[in-house]
């Protein structure tokens, strides 16, 4: 029997999302509800409206979600937990798994809990815990218990208060020691084949620089190149990237593998913001990164945000980009900055092209060569009187050139490369060994 897939927000689609805006000055949610889609849901005269004025709150939000996965209803309560998250603060171990069973994968033949993602200054991250990973137990108060099933993991961890530590084990027989906390997540990291650095943060979040992390390094990097991944757009992402640029510069690095795989994007302002470090290197001013057309016929420019200082990437960076079918939103935003642009050429940018066996444990779920297609924008409507929030989607994106991805991806129709990807991730990221050896054989 096929197993539910695990991948929590290591897969996941984010919204690309505009300011918040006061909506309206009714105490009824329901009748505050029903006038702010009349006035902003972009798919308004495409939805299901028969009856809809008699429907329960609950069923308005459902029907909306049957024409928009992207829409959602919060409470204020809710929406303040998502504000504070997507701010970088974040609450728990800081890790992310998906469960396969045993002969189900050649990369994972004994299955187990796999680590898909570890977030960037957590306890997770601290204790030395990677994507590919996989949990194999975990001891806590003198007891050590097998994760040999779905649901074992969360068993484990969920009945431990916060900041009590406790042990996971891995693969290869390591430990490492854990507990849940309030933390402010990073979102970037970068590697030579010399050294890695990882962006430092304040109490409050504030990036104050790098560290160096020199176990962290990809030796075979290519020499003068820097691989740089990046999460999410959310939190301070841009003002990292902006650091480890300027250590990149101070390497005299010449060439760039950003890695988007698996990073479903963010917020707008952090995609202008980041945008900027490129563009900013160019003669001539302010460069458009996005436009958002309106139901209403109605557009809206998004500019790159101007830089300065020795973050910037030079525009004689041979730049490459690792993009997979979960590259969604923000960041298809920022690749049709970098095409439209001159810094990425679209023979280097390099699509998973997932084996057989992954696309058919993950029942067609995960596509490949191709990236997400996620060419819409979300906004979030604030009821002034109860706080209570509506994300609605409510316009379309375009690049710069005016060309809209939503749908489609980018494709290898569009001059992209692929990389052979064994699994969404393994032990050693063999798919960035892959997309080396396809760099160096030019």
């Amino acid at each position: 029997m096929k197993i539910k897939k695990i991948f929590i927000s290591a897969l996941a689609v984010v919204f690309i999302a505009a300011a918040a805006f006061s909506s309206g000055c009714s105490t009824d949610s329901r009748t505050w509800v029903l006038k702010t889609l009349r006035e902003n849901f972009y798919f308004y005269d495409e939805m299901n409206k028969e009856g809809l004025e008699e429907l329960s709150l609950e069923e308005i939000v459902a029907r909306v979600k049957s024409q928009d996965i992207y829409s959602e209803y919060y409470t204020a309560e809710e929406y303040e937990a998502v504000v504070k998250d997507y701010a970088g603060n974040k609450a728990g171990i800081g890790f992310s798994y998906m469960f396969v069973e045993a002969g189900a994968s050649t990369v994972y033949p004994d299955g187990g809990c796999v680590v898909a993602l570890v977030m960037g200054n957590s306890p997770a991250e601290k204790s030395g815990m990677r994507a590919g990973q996989i949990l194999t137990g975990g001891t806590y108060n003198g007891e050590t218990v097998a994760f040999e099933k779905q649901g074992d993991l969360d068993a484990f961890i969920s009945p431990i208060k916060t900041d009590v530590r406790f042990t996971l084990t891995d693969g290869a027989g390591v430990d490492h020691e854990v507990y849940k906390t309030e933390y402010v997540a990073s979102y970037m990291f970068m590697a030579t084949a010399e050294t890695a650095f990882s962006p430092t943060l304040s109490g409050s979040g504030k990036v104050t620089g790098v560290a160096e992390v020199s176990d962290r390094a990809i030796e075979y990097l290519p020499e003068g190149c820097a691989y740089v991944s990046m999460s999410q757009f959310f939190g301070n992402a841009a003002d990292e990237f902006g650091y480890l640029m300027e250590k990149f510069n101070a390497l005299n690095c010449k060439s760039l593998i950003l890695d988007l795989r698996s990073n479903g994007g963010g917020y707008v302002d952090v995609m202008c913001d980041m945008a900027g470090y490129f563009t900013s290197s160019l003669d001539g001013g302010t460069r458009v990164a996005m436009t958002a057309e309106y139901r209403n016929g109605h557009k809206e420019i998004y500019n790159c945000k101007s830089h300065s200082g020795n973050g910037l990437v030079p525009v004689d960076t041979t730049v490459y980009v690792l993009v997979n079918s979960g590259t969604a939103s923000a960041s298809e935003a920022l690749i049709g900055v970098l095409v439209d642009y001159g810094f990425v050429e679209p023979e280097n940018i390099l699509l998973s092209d997932f084996s057989e066996e992954f696309t058919a444990w993950s029942d067609g779920e995960y596509g490949t060569k191709r990236s997400y297609g996620k060419g819409i924008m979300q906004s979030p409507f604030v009821n002034f009187w109860t706080r209570e929030v509506l994300k609605l989607t409510t316009a379309e994106i375009f690049w710069p050139n005016g060309k809209s991805i939503h749908g489609v991806g980018v494709t290898t129709d569009d001059g992209c490369r692929t990389v052979e990807a064994d699994w969404i991730v393994t032990p050693d990221d063999s798919e960035l060994k892959n997309a080396v050896e396809i760099i160096k054989g030019e």
